[in-house]
């Protein structure tokens, strides 16, 4: 039988998920800084969910809670679709869904297939 990664490796990949989300956050937040920013608004929304997001998930520290961090990831991706309709915020969402994506699939494979080491 073989053993999956070792608890630290696990821990190790759950805090690596959560601190680049954490930076995805921040990233959010500069953007919407820019004067040239046309989602404000939602650059900040996004930044100021990304970083809490980051923070209470690192807080918990369980499967449990990477996989709702997941499900919160891939709703955020199927609301950027009706977005993505509008060809004035089409590359934002198009862009937002990559990265909502990009997320679940992290925080899923963070997670690993649940089984305790």
């Amino acid at each position: 039988m073989t053993r999956g990664p070792s608890r630290a490796r696990v821990t190790a990949r759950r805090r690596a998920v959560e601190i680049a989300r954490a930076g995805l956050g921040v990233w959010h937040l500069a953007r919407a800084t820019r004067s040239d920013d046309p989602h404000v608004v939602l650059d900040r929304v996004l930044g100021v969910r990304q970083l809490a997001q980051a923070a209470l998930v690192l807080r918990a520290g369980s499967a449990e809670a990477h996989t709702l961090s997941a499900v919160v990831d891939a709703a955020h991706g199927a609301t950027m679709v009706p977005l993505a309709l509008d060809p004035a915020r089409r590359r934002f969402a198009v862009g937002q869904a990559w990265i909502a994506l990009v997320l679940t699939v992290a925080e899923v494979w963070a997670v690993g297939r649940g089984r305790r080491a």
